[in-house]
C-alpha cells in the first residue's frame, strides 16, 4: 500500500511508514483488493480510440494505457437517460356512435365512470397513471387507457364495452368556465369519462356531475394539457439558453460558486435540470424551468424531496412532457450517495492509472459505483464487483452513462456530470 503522507510504497502488513514514521491504519478487504484488480481490468480505452462500442486489439490498448488486459472490453449502447424507450402512441380519437340516445349515453357513462375509478383506485399504488395530452395514460405500459384494455381487470358487463368511450384526466377547475358543465373548482386531476354525441361530448367524473361540452371547447381545454413542445434534446453548455437558465438558477438558489450539471434536457418550452453546487456533490437538486422567448422562469424546485415525483409533477404541470425528466427517482438515489473516495484514489495512483500530481475536478458516487474527472482530462467510471473495484477509463459522460447502463440494472445516472 501507499503512505498517505509521503506517498512511499510500504508493505501491506506494516503499521508505520519506514520513510516518514506516519502510522498506517489497516485497510478493509475491499480496499486491499483494489490495487490488484486495477492492474487486471480492461480499461475502456476502446471508447476513446475506437468509437462507441468498438473494441480495439489488446496490444493497441496496451500502448495507450499500461495495464494487463485480462478481460474483454464491454460493448455498450449509447443512449440518453430520457424518454419511455418506445414510440409515443397516437392521441385517442373519438369512434363513438353519435346517434345513440342521450339517455343511453348518460346511463352508460355513469356505470363506466364507476368501473374506471375502481380500476384506478386498485392499481394506482403500483401503476403510475398520468395525464398525457389530457387523457388517462398508463406510464409503465406507455399506453393510453381504454376500456377494452382493462376489461379483464375489472368486473364490467360486456354491454358497456362500447367503442368510443374516452377517459380524460383533467382538472375540474379548467372545465368550470363552461356553463353547460356542472363541475367544481378543484385543482387536482380527475378522471372524466366521455362519449361524443351530436350535441358535443358528454362527460362525467367522480364527484363531478359534468354535462355536455362542445368539441371545439374540449379541444381548447386539451390544448392546455399538450405534451407536444418539440423534440427533446440535451442543452448545449455553450449555448445562450444554458447561460440564461443557469443565471436564473443561481439567482433562485443564491449560489454564486457554479454548478455541476447531472442532467439538463429540454423541449421547446420546458427544461429539467439536476445539478449540485460546485464542490458540494451530495447537495443535488432538481428544477423545472420554463423557457420562452429567451426568458427563463423556475416553475418547480426541491423536487428531490418529493415522494413519487412524476405524479406530483404531473399534478402541478400536466402539460410538461415527462420525457425530459431523468429515469431515476432522485429522492431515493440521494440516500445512496457517499463522498469518501480517498482509498480509491490512492489505489489508482499506486496502479499508475493516474499521476500522483493529478487532482480531481469532479467526483460523485455510491457504495457500488463512482465517477471521477481529473484536471488532466482523464475520466473514470468505477464499479464494485465482488470484493474489489473495477475502474474503466471513458471518453465522456455519454460513454460513462452507457457503460453504467451495462453494469447496473438500476444505474445511478445522477453521479455522472453532464457538463
Amino acid at each position: 500500500m501507499i503512505c498517505k503522507k509521503c506517498r512511499t510504497a510500504i508493505n501491506d502488513g506494516s503499521k508505520i511508514c519506514t520513510a516518514c514514521g506516519k502510522s498506517v491504519r489497516n485497510h478493509s478487504v475491499k480496499w486491499k483488493c483494489l490495487a490488484a484488480v486495477l492492474t487486471g481490468v480492461a480499461v475502456a480505452a476502446a471508447f476513446v480510440l475506437g468509437g462507441y462500442g468498438e473494441a480495439l486489439p489488446d496490444e493497441e490498448l496496451g500502448t495507450y494505457y499500461e495495464v494487463n488486459i485480462t478481460s474483454p472490453v464491454r460493448d455498450v449502447v449509447i443512449r440518453d437517460n430520457i424518454g419511455t424507450g418506445g414510440a409515443s402512441p397516437p392521441t385517442p380519437t373519438s369512434q363513438a356512435n353519435v346517434d345513440r340516445s342521450i339517455y343511453e349515453v348518460w346511463a352508460m357513462l355513469d356505470e363506466v365512470s364507476g368501473f374506471i375509478n375502481e380500476y384506478y383506485d386498485y392499481f394506482s399504488q403500483t401503476i403510475l397513471f398520468l395525464s398525457k395530452n389530457g387523457y388517462l395514460f398508463d406510464s409503465p405500459a406507455g399506453a393510453y387507457v381504454f376500456l377494452e384494455g382493462v376489461r379483464g381487470l375489472i368486473d364490467i358487463d360486456d354491454i358497456y364495452l362500447e367503442e368510443g368511450i374516452l377517459f380524460f384526466y383533467l382538472r375540474p377547475a379548467d372545465l368550470a368556465q363552461f356553463r353547460s358543465l356542472n363541475v367544481s373548482e378543484r385543482e387536482e386531476l380527475v378522471i372524466f369519462t366521455g362519449f361524443e354525441t351530436r350535441e358535443g361530448f358528454a362527460i362525467t367524473g367522480r364527484g363531478e356531475q359534468g354535462g355536455i361540452i362542445s368539441r371545439e371547447d374540449l379541444v381548447r381545454v386539451l390544448d392546455g394539457y399538450s405534451w407536444n413542445h418539440g423534440d427533446i434534446r440535451p442543452v448545449d453548455a455553450l449555448s445562450d439558453t444554458f447561460d440564461t437558465v443557469m443565471r436564473v438558477i443561481a439567482d433562485y438558489t443564491d449560489n454564486r460558486t457554479g454548478f455541476d450539471i447531472r442532467h439538463m434536457y429540454r423541449d421547446d418550452r420546458f427544461i429539467c435540470i439536476v445539478a449540485s453546487p460546485t464542490d458540494e456533490p451530495l447537495n443535488i437538486s432538481m428544477f423545472i424551468v420554463e423557457y420562452l422567448e429567451g426568458a427563463a422562469f423556475v416553475r418547480l424546485s426541491s423536487i428531490e424531496n418529493i415522494n413519487n415525483p412524476r405524479r406530483a409533477i404531473n399534478n402541478a404541470m400536466p402539460n410538461l412532457n415527462q420525457d425530459i425528466l431523468p429515469i431515476y427517482d432522485l429522492r431515493q438515489g440521494l440516500r445512496e450517495l457517499v463522498d469518501d473516495f480517498e482509498e480509491i484514489i490512492y489505489a489508482m495512483i499506486g496502479a499508475e492509472f493516474i499521476a500522483e500530481y493529478d487532482l480531481l475536478s469532479f467526483a460523485s458516487g455510491t457504495a457500488r459505483h463512482v465517477y471521477f474527472e481529473f484536471y488532466s482530462g482523464l475520466k473514470f467510471l468505477g464499479n464494485f464487483e465482488g470484493e474489489a473495484w473495477r475502474m474503466y477509463q471513458v471518453e465522456d459522460h455519454l460513454v460513462a452513462r452507457a457503460l453504467l447502463y451495462d453494469l447496473s440494472r438500476r444505474p445511478p445516472l445522477f453521479i455522472i456530470r453532464q457538463s
